[in-house]
């Protein structure tokens, strides 16, 4: 078998891992012969230079302390928030430039 796993990954959102990259990781079938129909957990940017190297067996999900899973979905919500708050504040500075133009306009047209 030349291929270590499915082209498509398994969808089941009841089970989310997360891992070192903050990114839930995705489940795919094993197709060596040593481990055939086995299913295993990935990170989501493997085979990128951003790839965590995280690889877990789905029956080895247990194996993972109590609090990682936990610990790391907050560390994506956390990260999550940033993102907006850094949203809300380019839009914040778009507003405040757009009341100095139009009170300077009319500054110069009084």
């Amino acid at each position: 078998m030349s291929s270590s796993s499915s082209t498509m990954p398994i969808r089941n959102p009841s089970n989310r891992i997360y891992w070192h990259c903050n990114l839930q990781c995705t489940a795919y079938t094993s197709h060596k012969s040593h481990s055939k129909g086995r299913k295993f957990y990935r990170c989501s940017r493997n085979r990128s230079e951003d790839d965590c190297s995280f690889f877990r067996w789905c029956d080895e999900v247990n194996d993972l302390p109590n609090d990682s899973n936990s610990r790391c979905a907050e560390e994506l919500a956390i990260s999550s928030l940033r993102d907006e708050l850094v949203q809300i504040k380019k839009l914040l500075v778009i507003i405040l430039s757009l009341i100095v133009v139009i009170a300077v306009k009319n500054l110069l047209t009084s």
